[in-house]
């Protein structure tokens, strides 16, 4: 089968779902993928997915665009997390590959790419997946639970508004809806009142790359590894070190923090007024990182969809102490393979625990990456997605209409287009 992938984003070591489901696939597919380019140390990346694909398509999204196209959506029913990412260029970059790769069936990806397919569909009648990752709008409504500032919670209601509605009425033209938790199906399908077709394909971990690091841990470390450019990431880890650093340090004023993660905003690089916090900003590999500390933490406060990084740590049989938010969709126990803790009282407690127990820690280490190999496989999440592709591909009259789209003959479009970035096969545009 020839899918093509569409991201908002090029899937790699940091966007690993897209990344690992991609390469699962292309042991029995031909994959294509298109991506919107809105970060230029995003170029880089393309190694990490390239070898999996038979073409891959980059289209450039300017800052300036990107403002301007939330400039002119504020005072609309649009949510501005849609309107950021709509690019013209982007749509006709998926319809031209479309044809040019001969594609049977569009998986697309995230929120951001919906007007895209939306586009797509109003000329091209292919069946499309798409994959939600999250409900949005249980996201949102977390963040005004725990916003605080009048005037960010007055945006994030009017965010909330917007994206209920958006998600209600945009997505039921799609063939297939995938999600990574039932909790967020549940509540996606809610909105679309259409859970019947919306199907739990969760994440999974590469236990061969995330595996118990060699070098011995750092005595009374703690570590939080996560994109710290993302609002409930950062929310995260300042409220820990504001509610709950300080009543560690009480028990442990030896234990040191090392925060890790591309993009640190100024509130989190303040941190390090105190010399036992460390952080790091990006680094290319985040093992050594995570192998060496005592404790991994995961305090989020917001948290919807599934938790890579509580994920990985795990594999890696590391000790940790996440909130309920993050843990209990992954189906893990509190007191085997991880801790469970709310409150900064019970969150340092717990953390404490671990550190004054190396055999409770090394316990449920061991039981965390157990859990991890039992239950997470990528090649799990590619099979579920191989019959939901048979299905609707094959679903009556999609035979037919494939074999008519098979003899139309792909010609470029747009020669204003000349400086997007073409990957795997030779282009009219390069």
């Amino acid at each position: 089968m020839r899918i093509l992938f569409v991201t908002p984003y090029v899937p790699s070591r940091i966007r690993v779902r897209p990344l690992n489901l991609i390469k699962a696939l292309s042991a029995t597919h031909e994959i294509s993928l298109v991506s919107l380019l809105t970060e230029d140390y995003e170029l880089e990346m393309v190694k990490d997915v390239a070898p999996y694909c038979a073409s891959v398509d980059l289209v450039p999204l300017p800052k300036w665009h990107a403002y301007a196209n939330c400039l002119l959506a504020f005072p609309t029913l649009t949510p501005l997390r849609i309107a950021y990412y709509r690019s013209p260029s982007f749509a006709r970059r998926i319809k031209e590959v479309i044809r040019r790769q001969n594609i049977d069936v569009v998986h697309g990806e995230l929120i951001k790419v919906v007007p895209a397919l939306k586009a797509v569909l109003a000329d091209e009648k292919i069946p499309i997946l798409y994959d939600s990752v999250d409900c949005i709008s249980w996201f949102l409504q977390q963040q005004l639970e725990t916003t605080s500032n009048p005037l960010k919670k007055a945006f994030v209601y009017s965010e909330l508004q917007k994206m209920r509605r958006y998600e209600r009425y945009a997505l039921v033209d799609f063939d297939q809806l995938i999600i990574t938790t039932s909790s967020d199906r549940e509540k996606l399908g809610i909105l679309t009142g259409q859970t019947q077709n919306i199907e739990v394909v969760s994440n999974g971990v590469d236990i061969d790359y995330f595996a118990p690091w060699n070098e011995p841990r750092v005595a009374d470390s703690l570590i939080f590894c996560a994109k710290l450019d993302y609002f409930p990431n950062a929310q995260a880890i300042l409220h820990f070190c504001e509610q709950t650093l300080s009543l560690v340090w009480k028990h442990r004023p030896q234990v040191r923090l090392t925060i890790v993660g591309s993009k640190p905003p100024q509130s989190v690089q303040a941190l390090t007024f105190d010399e036992r916090i460390t952080v790091t900003g990006y680094v290319p590999d985040i093992r050594p990182y995570l192998g060496t500390a005592s404790v991994v933490i995961a305090p989020l406060l917001v948290a919807a969809g599934m938790q890579n990084k509580v994920l990985e740590s795990l594999a890696m049989g590391m000790p940790t102490v996440a909130t309920p938010r993050c843990s209990r969709t992954l189906g893990a126990q509190d007191g085997v393979h991880l801790l469970e803790a709310d409150e900064p009282q019970a969150f340092a407690k717990a953390i404490v625990e671990l550190l004054d127990n190396p055999q409770l820690a090394q316990q449920m280490g061991e039981a965390g990456r157990q859990f991890v190999a039992e239950h997470y496989s990528w090649e799990s999440a590619a099979n579920t997605l191989n019959r939901l592709y048979s299905s609707i591909v094959n679903a009556p009259g999609r035979q037919d209409l494939a074999a008519k789209l098979a003899l139309i003959t792909w010609e470029a479009s747009d020669p204003a287009e000349a400086n997007s970035y073409v990957y795997g096969m030779p282009q009219k545009n390069p």
